[in-house]
């Protein structure tokens, strides 16, 4: 028995993510956690967030989706928890900008706060690009 586990935060929305076994589709996990039966060996689990958008009339696309893959083991009689979430370090000094920019609509910040802030938003956006699979830590127990 395999379950997979989203480690939100209270003021996460709640989102759906799909859950992948050796590349086929498992199932969608938005608020409780996925269980699934399988037989014991060793797996590719992955999670992820969002999908292809399409250009057009052509079927191009361009993959938007956020998604992390570990290597599960199940062994012969037992459970296997997996869980996973966004990092941590990044969570934190986003959620301190969130918070300042919340604020800055109700109090006159420094100028030097606006040109920090979206200094931050612009390295943010280049490693949620550049790290997009393998966005969440993984941890298997």
């Amino acid at each position: 028995m395999l379950t997979v586990r989203h480690i939100r935060h209270w003021y996460e929305p709640k989102l759906p993510h799909a859950v992948f076994i050796n590349g086929f589709f498992a199932g969608m996990m938005r608020d409780h956690d996925l269980r699934i039966e399988a037989p014991p060996g060793t797996y590719s689990l992955k999670v992820q967030f969002g999908g292809p958008l399409r250009l057009g009339k052509s079927g191009k696309s361009i993959d938007l989706s956020l998604s992390s893959t570990a290597q599960v083991e199940i062994p012969q009689n037992g459970e296997v928890l997996c869980t996973f979430d966004r990092e941590r370090l990044w969570n934190i000094l986003f959620d301190i900008d969130l918070v300042l920019w919340i604020v800055s609509w109700f109090v006159t910040m420094p100028p030097l706060y606006k040109i920090l802030s979206d200094a931050f938003f612009a390295i943010w956006l280049v490693r949620l690009v550049v790290i997009r699979k393998r966005y969440y830590k993984m941890v298997t127990s």
